[in-house]
């Protein structure tokens, strides 16, 4: 369906909204609230931009270097995560998207030959290449909108409200396909009606509709339409399947894992563009510089994937070593208290007090744990802080440990002392339980 280029790219977007709607089910309007669609909107603008921009730019950006020429989406993705969700990396995953923009340059840069040269045009190509921001950023906001719902947002309700932005947005910029710059893909504002009607009958009727004054230079290319509904519904079978298991790789992985995923397609479509079983007469084949710059990124990729796991290992060190602190170190003063602490005592009200008091660990065996995960508990008990000793106490407590009598047990001093008991004798040992101390304390 060569003569229907515009109306396949409608097809392609419309015919999200109702397979989604039919998967999401009810879920479309008790899932999501203003705040949820307002975000939907703006990820669906953000698609709609982006095809548009690839629409444009693919004008004169052949197709191996529009593979290429994606993967800048990686370290693009990357800015952005690191900007919007706060996400830390590693120097090697820097290091692989550093390694992957080379690539692209290198592909850029060994695309000669002039029948090469006049398929890749500068101002396309950087057309083409401005499609990747709307497309970063309606990915970042698709893991945002997954991290920050309340609950297990379902990926189809995601999807449907996306694609029917989208399809606003695809409508909005009808206009851009009416430009002269693209060529043969240019479609003027009346014939667009024209052009799906044609489409719809050439795709679902298998009805030829250009079938005169077509197929020699300068004019359109004849209808085949006999075959078309196996082809464009093998396409759009397996762009639904690409959505689905795009998104997926967003919500339980993230925008950036999506992308890295994504760059596999990379060496199989470099295979199909140059085959003829699938291109035909379209067939390119791959140059020297194609596989070295394939190598290149490939390389990149390699790094990005082993910084990612050596990323993970350090955030799981920093994590287990912030829990082993807050652990061992003591809970803030005056945030909570056990029962025999100072700080739960009116006595301890006074923050010298409190920066006096000292705190013990107790280790407390249990059965089991909560969330089947081993950690040790512990209970705070506050040891009885010393008192100071009285004069009293210091003498009494050195004629003990001497095995002496008090010189106020002397006959002549017995009258002074205010402690002595009553029966005590010339020489006998004083009854230390009237100063108010055990025999066998030591004051402390």
């Amino acid at each position: 369906m060569p003569n229907y280029g515009w109306y396949l790219t409608q097809l392609s977007t419309c015919i999200y909204v109702p397979f989604f709607a039919v998967l999401a089910g009810t879920g479309v309007w008790k899932q999501v609230d203003r705040n949820l669609v307002q975000k939907f909107a703006l990820m669906g603008v953000f698609d709609g931009l982006s095809g548009t921009f690839m629409v444009l730019g693919g004008v004169h950006t052949s197709g191996t270097l529009q593979v290429m020429l994606g993967q800048a989406v990686i370290p693009l993705t990357l800015l952005l995560s690191a900007l919007l969700l706060g996400k830390r990396y590693h120097a090697l995953q820097y290091t692989g998207a550093g390694t992957i923009v080379l690539g692209i340059v290198i592909a850029k840069a060994g695309s000669a030959g002039p029948d090469i040269e006049d398929e890749n045009l500068p101002v396309f190509n950087a057309l083409f290449c401005l499609a990747l921001l709307p497309s970063a950023l309606s990915t970042v906001f698709k893991e945002i909108a997954f991290r920050g719902f309340d609950g297990d947002l379902d990926a189809n309700v995601l999807q449907f409200w996306v694609a029917a932005f989208q399809v606003a947005t695809n409508f909005l910029a009808v206009p851009v396909y009416t430009l002269k710059m693209l060529g043969p893909q240019q479609m003027p504002l009346p014939e667009m009606a024209s052009s799906a009607m044609g489409g719809t009958r050439c795709l679902f009727l298998a009805e030829n509709q250009v079938v005169t004054q077509c197929g020699r230079p300068g004019e359109k290319t004849c209808d085949q339409c006999d075959g078309a509904f196996v082809s464009v519904f093998t396409y759009l079978a397996f762009n639904l399947a690409l959505n689905i298991f795009s998104i997926l790789v967003i919500k339980h992985g993230s925008a950036a894992l999506s992308f890295l995923v994504s760059t596999m397609r990379m060496p199989l479509s470099a295979l199909a563009f140059s085959s003829t079983l699938i291109m035909g007469a379209q067939a390119v084949s791959p140059g020297l510089g194609d596989f070295f710059s394939l190598g290149i990124i490939l390389t990149g990729l390699c790094s990005y994937r082993f910084g990612a796991r050596q990323m993970k290992r350090q955030l799981r060190r920093e994590a287990e070593s912030a829990e082993g602190e807050a652990m061992m170190s003591p809970s803030p003063r005056n945030s909570w208290a056990s029962p025999s602490s100072p700080l739960a005592s009116p006595r301890a009200s006074t923050a010298a007090e409190g920066e006096r008091s000292r705190w013990h660990f107790v280790p407390i065996l249990t059965a089991g744990s909560v969330g089947n995960t081993v950690q040790p508990q512990f209970i705070l008990v506050h040891a009885p802080r010393p008192q100071a000793r009285s004069a009293e106490q210091v003498r009494s407590n050195l004629i003990r440990r001497l095995g002496a009598a008090s010189p106020l047990h002397s006959p002549r001093l017995r009258d002074l002392s205010p402690h002595v008991h009553p029966e005590a004798g010339r020489g006998d040992i004083p009854d230390f339980s009237l100063t108010g101390l055990p025999p066998e304390s030591d004051g402390s």
